[in-house]
């Protein structure tokens, strides 16, 4: 398969402004870990996005414009640890580990897989990033694994109730959840006071953008975690899908 090539996502990252981001190395890192990924793709069904100027736009361009509030949330932390939960074909966590070679980015999975082949694909590209595999009620209920991350990221994994419970027993007091919204999906918003309350969480910022291409705006959504999460959450697996907070 053909990935864009390093310069190709250079040229795209300046294009949005995003050139502090773009250094060369890290930009062939990035495109060989997705020529390994669709590769694989071919066997294994990673994503749908396939077409080289899909992937540079709809994964590649769609995950780097979290960078510049990233960058913001880290907040010169050494390492900054991430969580990407959910991280399916990669994406934004690959992009994340490209972009902030000093952070701790760990790709979180339920389908091993999955999870098996994106570390192939960081393998191969000399990308270091660290493998979960598991789903996330089960993982947030273990005690080394709760509350250790300064920011979680989510792309298309589930409506924002069912979201919060999955992802905020991993962040620190004071990290981040960072999830990526259709325009649909932010109707969700309303619908999650009452998990945001139970589980400490505040909406700290929400940014609108449009990607090259696409008519509809997309969103990014931070929730900041205000204080620590009752060990009674998350729920067991399916509870917090099927019994929404």
């Amino acid at each position: 398969m053909n990935a864009p090539t390093p310069e190709i996502l250079a040229q795209t990252f300046q294009e949005a402004s995003l050139e502090r981001f773009c250094a060369p190395d890290r930009m062939k890192i990035l495109s060989d870990f997705l020529e390994s990924m669709l590769e694989i793709n071919q066997s294994l069904n990673l994503t749908r996005i396939t077409s080289p100027d899909e992937v540079r736009i709809k994964h590649v361009l769609d995950s780097a414009v979290s960078f510049p509030i990233l960058e913001k949330l880290a907040d010169g932390k050494t390492p900054c640890k991430v969580m990407d939960i959910g991280s399916g074909c990669g994406f934004p966590g690959a992009a994340i580990a490209a972009a902030f070679p000093s952070w701790q980015v760990t790709l979180m999975d339920a389908t091993a897989k999955k999870v098996q082949a994106l570390g192939q694909c960081a393998q191969n590209a000399g990308l270091p990033v660290n493998l979960l595999i598991g789903r996330a009620e089960d993982l947030g209920r273990e005690t080394d694994m709760r509350e250790g991350w300064d920011v979680v990221t989510a792309r298309a994994v589930a409506d924002l109730p069912v979201l919060l419970e999955y992802s905020l027993p991993f962040l620190k007091v004071g990290g981040s959840l960072v999830n990526w919204m259709s325009e649909e999906q932010m109707k969700s918003v309303d619908k999650s006071e009452n998990a945001l309350k139970i589980l400490a969480g505040k909406i700290a910022n929400r940014q609108e953008y449009t990607l090259p291409g696409l008519e509809k705006p997309r969103w990014l959504l931070v929730v900041e975690k205000m204080g620590k999460t009752p060990e009674k959450y998350p729920r067991l697996p399916g509870f917090p899908s099927k019994h929404p907070l």
